[in-house]
């Protein structure tokens, strides 16, 4: 085994796998249905009104439709929504009626529709979702495909099979070997097949999709496979790509691919091994002792700017959804204030993508009991090094971007800077909208938000920064307040950029941010500041901007321009319009002074 695929297994007791093979582990990670003792004390949970009200609005005979026509759009123009909408809804759905029928023991009210979804799941042809699946011009190349969605769906499967199989079984005889055959087959069956790849399997330096991919399927097994020999055998694979994907990870937890795929990625290192301590009590002691594991899933807290806004670089939004159903049972293994800081917060989403159904019952069984209020420790500054600095107060926050521009769902934003004034974005970034086909083509650096012209960094004429592991910029910070960025090599050597630097001063009341650069050649430079406030304009160097007054030095605002929406989920994902101010600089020196006026 090679040493990146060491990491868990190296910490793993002697006769881990032997146990497994042996079937001497727990398959039941939570109660079926028939423990009503277990279901009446979950009911007393603040969250069981909910559940049960979510379940309540789910119409009769009316499963979304999942159409070949609708799948088909993404080869033919790129469109996700049209497929991916019903996909989630059936999902979503499913994991309201199978715990409101747990919650009520109300079969008459629930089981129907329940078994509506259940069956409509199991015909779908494949679980995969369109814009993962292999494409040949406008057909399926390979339908047996394990993508994040396939195996979360198997696991949610396998966790319906857990609590309701039996009850299931009675209503239809065969539908529990039914939803066993099927989602092994979907999910573990596909990758452990020889005549199979699936990249995120074998890719050496993973992403998010290996991680979570692997941890759903390891949930799968868990429950559904029958051979021991076979899920020991899975198990150490799933766990080698963990590992890997650990190995690779930063010490200080940075989640590369943007905060919004902290709980897809960070969290799931954490779900792996803590489903694996529900089968085997203290097997994974080790790993929750690994200060490696506790700074990656510390990064969420870490990475906020405000109260309720995370650093939105990369492929990622600005609004802090916390209370993931594992952030609290997280906070409890890793004995982290921050994790329960966030967990004990009024917004709690149940569940996102396809995992409603295994968020609730973590939601229900595995929150503890009380939470107490903590301090988030919000205020204090935070430095990954040479790639995210956040300086936090009451007053002003602020964040600066830097690493390189070749990261995972990457942006072109080094030197990129938001500020805030209190909670209201003063200087943003834009983030990224729902996901169609152009985000992860050769087109991806057309669109207006992820390219360089869409962030703060300076642009040098026609040039911008570009894609590429080789374009990179690194900062130094001084007493918490001064950050020194060497942006030289950011740009494509045709700029001729000889030197670059963006200076910050930071304080609670002013930011001042400065930037200086030598070119080989004459060229007019231009900044462009986002912004969610509507700019107020005094003239051409005085702009006020909520409760900041920005003044420029030698540069002026040329125009303001309202930039086209970006949504997600269907909202607007700063809520608001945002504003784009465009500066063009007079020399190859330029300040921007932010000062608060309130």
């Amino acid at each position: 085994m090679k040493k990146s695929e060491r990491y868990i297994h190296d910490r793993l007791p002697q006769d881990f796998y032997s146990r497994i093979a042996g079937g001497d582990y727990a398959r039941q990670l939570y109660p079926a249905f028939a423990d009503r003792e277990a279901w009446s004390k979950a009911g007393k949970s603040k969250f069981a009104a909910e559940i049960i009200a979510g379940a309540d609005q789910i119409a009769g005979n009316q499963v979304p439709q999942l159409l070949y026509s609708n799948y088909a759009q993404f080869a033919i123009n790129g469109n996700r929504t049209e497929y991916e909408t019903p996909y989630f809804r059936r999902r979503k759905d499913l994991g309201f009626l199978a715990a409101a029928l747990c919650l009520t023991g109300d079969k008459a009210k629930y089981m129907a529709r329940l078994l509506d979804y259940t069956v409509a799941i199991l015909e779908e042809r494949s679980w995969c979702i369109p814009s993962h699946a292999r494409w040949t011009h406008n057909s399926i190349l390979r339908w047996r495909n394990c993508d994040l969605f396939a195996a979360e769906t198997a696991a949610v499967m396998a966790l319906l099979y857990l609590v309701l199989g039996e009850e299931l079984e009675k209503e239809i005889p065969g539908i529990s070997g039914m939803i066993r055959q099927k989602s092994l087959e979907q999910s573990i069956y596909y990758v452990m097949d020889k005549n199979i790849v699936h990249w995120w399997d074998v890719q050496e330096k993973p992403a998010n999709w290996t991680v979570w991919c692997s941890s759903n399927c390891i949930i799968t097994g868990l429950i559904l496979e029958p051979d021991g020999k076979k899920l020991a055998a899975q198990i150490r694979r799933f766990l080698a790509n963990t590992s890997r994907f650990i190995h690779y990870y930063a010490d200080d937890g940075y989640c590369a691919e943007g905060a919004s795929y902290y709980a897809k990625a960070n969290l799931m290192v954490f779900q792996t091994i803590f489903m694996l301590d529900k089968a085997l009590p203290g097997a994974m002691n080790k790993m929750f002792s690994e200060p490696k594991i506790k700074a990656m899933v510390e990064f969420l807290p870490r990475a906020r700017i405000c109260s309720g806004t995370i650093v939105s670089f990369g492929d990622s939004q600005p609004k802090l959804q916390p209370c993931q159903a594992l952030l609290a049972p997280a906070g409890k293994y890793f004995d982290s204030k921050p994790l329960l800081g966030l967990a004990a917060r009024s917004e709690y989403r149940l569940g996102e993508c396809g995992d409603f159904l295994a968020s609730l019952l973590a939601t229900l069984f595995d929150r503890p009991e009380t939470i107490p209020e903590m301090d988030e420790n919000s205020k204090a500054t935070v430095i990954f090094p040479d790639r995210l600095a956040i300086f936090r107060s009451e007053n002003f926050s602020l964040s600066l971007k830097a690493g390189n521009n070749n990261e995972s769902h990457n942006h072109n934003d080094l030197g990129h800077f938001e500020l805030f004034s209190g909670d209201v974005p003063v200087i943003l970034d834009a983030g990224t909208g729902n996901y169609a086909k152009i985000h992860f083509s050769e087109q991806r650096y057309t669109l207006w938000h992820t390219r360089g012209t869409g962030h703060n960094a300076p642009v040098f004429g026609e040039y911008e920064q570009v894609k590429g592991e080789e374009y990179t910029a690194a900062f130094t910070v001084q007493d918490d307040r001064i950050i020194r960025c060497d942006l030289s090599h950011a740009y494509p050597d045709e700029a001729g950029v000889k030197s670059a630097e963006r200076l910050i001063e930071y304080s609670e009341n002013t930011v001042t941010v400065e930037d200086s650069f030598v070119l080989e050649k004459e060229m007019t430079a231009g900044i462009t500041l986002l912004t969610a406030c509507v700019p107020e304009v005094a003239d051409d160097v005085t702009i006020q901007l909520g409760d900041v007054c920005l003044r420029l030095e030698d540069s002026v605002l040329e125009s303001v321009e309202q930039m086209p929406d970006l949504k997600h989920d269907g909202d607007l994902i700063w809520g608001t319009a945002v504003f784009a101010l465009k500066l063009k600089l007079k020399s190859n020196h330029s300040k921007m002074v932010f000062n608060l006026t309130r």
